[in-house]
């Protein structure tokens, strides 16, 4: 296992059978999931998506991502089902973690986007997605964006598992780290901390601080591509709805009008036809 921290447990919550059968967590789940993202960085939900279904978003995602040239000037394939599922865009695990971290008026751009190593690719560098909202502060303020990942197949050590550093979400910056792109972190650095691979069944559900030190590792397989969806929210105090470009993607009516109340409620700064 090629690592640079020290192995720790994965933050997972524990849910019950009826909650899976249910298909969303009870109120105290939520506050448990919602305070291991707030201690941890982030928190996995296992096994929530229906394997089979998994499966074939899997096949439909590689269709997209092999021939996203040929589509560049078409419509978007991410705008239209099987990738705007409500499992998806409105996950029920996820949805009451992100709300409990950010509030009720979370908000979130489509289409969302998918990260992934396919055989042969090496060791990433360490870095946040974002960092401090208040860099120049001497402590780390509440999460303001989140991500939401779904791995689309069995994430191991072998293909390359998403290597994360609990707890670095808090961490503060020095200033020349601050002014790198994606604040890189120097891997001296964080060896001086735990970390873990992302190792989880297909079909799990990850809510990440996007501030935590993390990398994609080695995918040292012959054949199985590393898909994971990823999907991004933030607080409501990010919203511009001037910056230019962010609202370009449309989403069909036909898909507008499958979505719940509560979904279009997330996406509502999104334009549709």
């Amino acid at each position: 296992m090629e690592t640079i921290g020290k192995t720790v447990n994965i933050p997972v919550l524990e849910i019950s059978d009826q909650e899976r059968v249910e298909g969303k967590p009870t109120p105290e789940s939520v506050d448990a999931g919602a305070r291991l993202l707030r201690e941890a960085g982030l928190v996995v939900i296992e096994s929530v998506l229906p394997r089979d279904w998994i499966a074939d978003l899997n096949v439909a995602m590689e269709d997209v991502l092999q021939n996203e040239e040929e589509r560049q000037n078409g419509e978007n394939p991410m705008l239209k089902m099987p990738f705007m599922d409500p499992r998806i865009i409105d996950n029920p695990f996820a949805m009451p973690i992100l709300k409990a971290a950010m509030g009720e008026k979370i908000f979130a751009y489509l289409p969302y986007g998918c990260n992934s190593t396919r055989p042969g690719n090496e060791t990433q560098w360490i870095h946040r997605d974002s960092g401090q909202l208040f860099p120049e502060l001497p402590f780390a303020l509440p999460v303001t964006t989140i991500v939401v990942n779904v791995p689309l197949v069995d994430f191991t050590v072998e293909n390359g598992a998403t290597e994360v550093w609990p707890g670095s979400h808090l961490i503060v910056d020095d200033e020349p780290v601050r002014n790198t792109p994606y604040n890189v972190c120097e891997e001296e650095r964080a060896a001086n901390y735990p970390s873990f691979q992302l190792e989880m069944p297909a079909g799990s559900v990850v809510v990440r601080d996007m501030r935590c030190w993390h990398r994609a590792m080695p995918n040292r397989t012959e054949s199985t591509v590393r898909h994971m969806l990823a999907l991004v929210y933030f607080r409501r105090l990010h919203h511009a709805p001037d910056a230019p470009g962010i609202f370009g993607a449309r989403i069909p009516e036909e898909i507008w009008n499958t979505m719940s109340e509560a979904a279009q409620e997330v996406y509502r700064f999104q334009t549709h036809d």
